[in-house]
């Protein structure tokens, strides 16, 4: 599985409890997030060099734990090549099942939101759907810098939220992994008429099924991380109260980048 960063920890934490006795091997791509106020085709490249190195593990199955890059290959039509699950999917899924009425809020990042992945997918499965997307540029790096629970991240998602109350959406869909661990607080600005769809459930039940056959495994963890490995095991815990079994540090690429938005 990868993600730009911690957020996957939300995805991660769902498939173990579905899958306890699988090995995992994470990929975190945390010197060069946020993905989210990046091109979408170098999103993909990124993307795609975290996925060749989780080729030398031999992977069962594939597990696309960031909207980001969905988006960015759905644009390009890249396919992985092996067995995946890309949460994206498993998001509008758990979404189409969720609403009553058909008023379905998207929250993820700019990128995720300007390639419209949602709401096309959304209205495929529900082609009379009132679908409401909300940009969030805010929310990754309060999660990424560990102010999850922070005043700043509660009015950051109360802005976000705005949109999705005056479009009377009966279920909200958190379409980057990183949004479930500010939980709380799209619970508390929505009300709990409003439906939150964390599309790891849908993911982590989607690997169970589709690894009903393999081979048990030890139950590890193995994490391969491009930024500090000190911080990211420090908001592992913080998060989840997830320990890797094995952390190590990974250059995606020959050269790594240094995040756009630092420059600006």
């Amino acid at each position: 599985m990868f993600d730009s960063g911690v957020g996957g920890l939300s995805v991660y934490t769902a498939l173990r409890e579905a899958l306890p006795d699988a090995d995992i091997v994470y990929a975190a791509d945390t010197a060069r997030m946020p993905y989210g106020d990046r091109p979408l085709p170098q999103v993909e490249a990124f993307a795609r060099q975290m996925i060749a190195m989780l080729r030398r593990h031999d992977p069962s199955l594939l597990v696309i734990a960031c909207g980001t890059s969905c988006s960015a290959f759905a644009a390009s039509g890249f396919q992985p090549g092996l067995p995946t699950l890309a949460i994206v999917a498993c998001g509008v899924a758990a979404a189409a099942a969720a609403t009553a009425g058909g008023r379905i809020g998207v929250i993820a990042t700019a990128a995720t939101i300007g390639s419209g992945i949602f709401e096309r997918d959304l209205l495929r499965a529900r082609p009379h759907a009132v679908v409401t997307s909300v940009a969030a540029p805010k929310l990754v790096p309060l999660v990424e810098a560990g102010a999850w629970g922070t005043q700043a991240a509660a009015s950051a998602v109360e802005e976000y939220c705005q949109p999705l109350r005056a479009a009377s959406c009966d279920a909200v869909v958190l379409g980057c992994t990183h949004y479930p661990h500010l939980r709380r607080w799209f619970a508390r600005s929505l009300g709990p008429e409003v439906r939150l769809v964390d599309p790891a459930q849908a993911c982590a039940d989607a690997a169970a099924r589709a690894l009903a056959g393999a081979t048990p495994g030890a139950g590890t963890l193995t994490v391969l991380v491009s930024g500090d490995r000190d911080v990211f095991a420090r908001r592992a815990f913080e998060l989840s109260g997830v320990q890797p079994n094995a952390l190590e540090s990974a250059d995606f690429s020959r050269e790594v980048e240094e995040p756009e938005h630092s420059h600006r």
